[in-house]
């Protein structure tokens, strides 16, 4: 059973920055639907919850992201599917973990587009995990996340730390993430590449300058090796 949940407000009555041991489900839930809580992220796995508490996550950065990933993918001719901020559901019966709202961004390559077009839910009993995850670190670390997107199955996950500005590719090898050079659904894609994107908006005027920049860099990337 696995679950995310992430913040929107500024108040607080379960603990932040710590890991509880031992919860069980009607807990968390509890904890979890509180109003007062909406602003932590609980990370919860099989009896243990991580409760992290911060300023919300810089969506600029995010955005920006993204819109490398549709300049990259038009200019290459990859078919994709933005899901947004993913709702999950994962498990069976009365006790289905869930993750999201507001948790991650997700993307959907190749045949599993198909699987997932139109549907607000992701319910994993049916439906494939995204290709890929992207979670931007603010002041919370997302490290602790990747056991919950391994249980899910992700095979891709990218964390960007938006304090040093750092990029970091994993991919699913096993029940675990290994550091990757390059991305598996974007191949032409290394963290380097990505951050040198990233880097070149502000030697841009506006955004529009920086998408036209962004299409004709994007032309530029070579075939993986």
């Amino acid at each position: 059973m696995v679950t995310v949940t992430d913040p929107e407000t500024t108040r607080s009555m379960a603990p932040a920055g710590e890991t509880l041991r031992n919860v069980d489900w009607a807990t968390y839930c509890k904890l979890r639907d509180d109003p007062a809580n909406d602003h932590l992220r609980m990370t919860y796995l099989d009896g243990d919850l991580t409760i992290q508490h911060g300023r919300p996550v810089l969506r600029p950065d995010s955005h920006r992201i993204m819109n490398m990933i549709v300049a990259v993918a038009r200019a290459w001719r990859v078919r994709f599917h933005h899901s947004g901020n993913v709702t999950l559901f994962v498990g069976d019966g009365l006790e289905t973990g869930t993750v999201g709202p507001h948790s991650f961004e997700g993307m959907y390559f190749g045949e599993n587009i198909k699987r997932v077009r139109g549907k607000k839910v992701t319910d994993l009993a049916f439906d494939p995990p995204p290709d890929l995850a992207l979670e931007i670190d603010n002041t919370t670390n997302s490290e602790a996340h990747l056991p919950t997107y391994a249980r899910i199955g992700v095979p891709e996950v990218w964390r960007f730390d938006a304090v040093e500005r750092t990029l970091w590719f994993g991919v699913l090898v096993g029940d675990h993430y290994e550091e990757a050079g390059r991305s598996l659904s974007l191949p032409r894609l290394t963290p380097s590449l990505v951050l040198e994107a990233l880097a070149a908006r502000s030697q841009e005027p506006d955004d529009i300058d920086w998408f036209d920049w962004l299409y004709r860099w994007a032309r530029t990337l070579p075939e993986a090796a």
